[in-house]
C-alpha cells in the first residue's frame, strides 16, 4: 500500500544525501525535489534554526528538518 507520507529510512535519506551535498531526490519516485528555506529565529532554542522543506514536484511528499541537527524538529 502507498502511504501519503515518507517513512522514517525514507526522510532518514533525504537527510543523508543532502547532508552528503547530494542534493535531495525523491525515495519514491526519484524526481529531483524543490529547496525552500524555512524562516526561524531563536526565540528562546539557544541558535537560530535553518530548516530546509523539500518537496517532491512529481509524487507531492515533502520533508521537513533542520540542517544544522539534523532533524525533523
Amino acid at each position: 500500500m502507498d502511504t501519503a507520507k515518507f517513512t522514517t529510512a525514507e526522510e532518514a535519506e533525504v537527510r543523508r544525501a543532502v547532508g552528503a551535498g547530494e542534493g535531495a531526490v525523491c525515495p519514491r519516485c526519484q524526481v529531483t525535489m524543490n529547496r525552500r528555506s524555512l524562516g526561524g529565529g531563536s526565540f528562546g532554542l539557544g541558535y537560530a534554526r535553518r530548516r530546509e522543506w523539500f518537496l517532491c514536484p512529481g509524487c507531492h511528499r515533502s520533508v521537513i528538518f533542520d540542517l544544522k541537527r539534523g532533524t525533523r524538529n
